[in-house]
């Protein structure tokens, strides 16, 4: 009987309690902390050119090759609150020079939307 008792009481201490999550708030039993995308928009791309743009992230380089204005997101996410980012042009399109505006940050809980690549 102290046995299965003893068992009992392992058992359930092992099962923790529900803590609260990354943001502070109760229940659930935590877990991985969210991810988020890293993208923006290009513009002034000419037809039929393409651009490699990196982002040189905490967790490593991240290459996207662009062949058309609009949106982008690259393939790699960032953890809330870990992973910086920094969006550079690592191939400029032939003819054309590429420029990255709010390319670099650390993620804060959401995804980053705004980076703008603009090409004269």
């Amino acid at each position: 009987m102290r046995a299965a008792i003893l068992g009992a009481v392992i058992l359930l201490g092992a099962c923790g309690g529900g803590g609260g999550g990354y943001d502070g708030g109760g229940g659930g039993s935590g877990g991985a902390l969210p991810t988020y995308s890293v993208g923006g928009m290009v513009s002034g791309l000419q037809g039929g050119k393409t651009l490699v743009l990196r982002n040189n992230s905490s967790t490593g380089s991240d290459d996207l090759t662009i062949s058309a204005n609009g949106p982008f997101t690259f393939a790699s996410q960032l953890t809330y609150g870990m992973n910086s980012y920094s969006i550079v042009v690592a191939t400029q399109p032939t003819g054309q020079t590429c420029t990255v505006a709010n390319g670099s940050g650390t993620n804060a809980g959401s995804n980053i939307t705004n980076v703008a690549v603009t090409c004269t």
